[in-house]
């Protein structure tokens, strides 16, 4: 949903923080059209409250559900790739280490076995 000072998407307020009411469209220009107004917006013509069409605001509503998701793609694809480095480089120090160990192991074996010689 949008805020007070933002036009996209389906409105819950308007500009003077009235809330919203449908209304069905009686006119013949856009005959049976539902829209959104002002709570006192039918009253006070003379002031510009809101005023939008039903099926204008929901397509504006889609269109940045859809950008939000797209944005969210490509965060959850960044964040697989940060997690497949991370998991690479921990795995190469666990190599690194295990390698290191196991040489500074057989080192203490032969050392300790040339004691006994």
């Amino acid at each position: 949903m949008t805020n007070m000072n933002n036009n996209e998407g389906i409105p819950s307020r308007c500009w003077c923080g009235k809330g919203i009411v449908t209304y069905v469209s009686k006119t013949e220009e856009n005959p049976y059209r539902r829209f959104f107004r002002c709570e006192i917006g039918i009253q006070r013509k003379k002031e510009e409250h809101l005023f939008k069409w039903v099926d204008e605001a929901l397509f504006d509503e889609i269109h940045r559900m859809d950008d939000h998701q797209a944005r969210i793609g490509e965060e959850i694809e960044d964040l697989r790739s940060s997690m497949k480095k991370t998991a690479e480089e921990e795995v190469m120090k666990q190599k690194n280490s295990l390698h290191a160990g196991c040489v500074g192991s057989i080192f203490s074996i032969l050392c300790l076995w040339s004691k006994y010689d």
